[in-house]
């Protein structure tokens, strides 16, 4: 494994999304990450932040979603983010960041950007059945024990939204799951997919500083962020 210090650009912020709790959980993700001292993360509450010159990160945290907003992506950003994948740079989508650019957003519809959802291999659906469990605590099981990312992490309870019926059909590896007291099945919460030459991570935890309080979501955070970046 590298020593290279791994760059992280953390893309979080809306105002009409504040309820989301994005204020609250954006510095105890970029703390997280940081425990770990070859991980450096730069926050921007601006999503246009990605039409910037993106080549000094290895990785792009999505930790945002575009409520309310129909402005959507511009065509550089769109281009920066496309680019990013052919570069085969690492990609971590957290928590509600699985509904953004999306037709079903409520006022944002006219934001859909269909490439999304190649890069975020299930994403919520308004239109559809997509739902969560009341907030509370359930536990998390590891479903693959061996990959890098969830190898000797033990079941852990967690207090958090569980979602369930996210919609894609990218092939994905699911790593953990719970069972939802309203579909009674067990639900993947995790999993590691492709986007053009990149690793993706994606996890539907994280709603508030409770989920981030526990020490194995740090874990799985650090080390999906390393292995993104194929440092793991």
């Amino acid at each position: 494994m590298s020593n290279q210090v791994l760059k992280v650009l953390l893309i979080s912020g809306n105002q009409n999304h504040v309820w989301h709790n994005w204020e609250e959980n954006t510095p105890l993700i970029q703390a997280a990450l940081q425990a770990d001292p070859n991980i450096s993360v730069t926050v921007s509450l601006d999503i246009e932040a990605l039409a910037g010159n993106l080549d000094e990160f290895d990785v792009l945290a999505f930790n945002y979603c575009n409520w309310h907003d129909p402005s959507g992506l511009s065509e550089q950003a769109k281009a920066n983010v496309i680019a990013f994948g052919e570069q085969g740079k690492g990609i971590v989508i957290l928590h509600f960041a699985n509904g953004a650019f999306h037709f079903s957003l409520p006022e944002a519809g006219a934001s859909d950007w269909p490439e999304y959802r190649r890069i975020v291999p299930r994403a919520w659906n308004h239109h559809g059945e997509s739902a969560h469990d009341d907030y509370g605590t359930f536990r998390v099981r590891m479903l693959d024990e061996s990959h890098p990312i969830t190898q000797g992490i033990a079941s852990f309870d967690i207090q958090d939204e569980l979602y369930f019926n996210q919609e894609g059909d990218v092939e994905i590896v699911p790593l953990y799951a719970a069972v939802s007291n309203i579909t009674n099945r067990e639900e993947p919460l995790a999993w590691t997919s492709a986007y053009r030459n990149s690793r993706v991570y994606q996890t539907l935890l994280g709603h508030d500083r409770h989920a981030y309080a526990v020490p194995e979501v740090q874990e799985l955070l650090r080390r999906a962020v390393r292995w993104v970046a194929h440092q793991l």
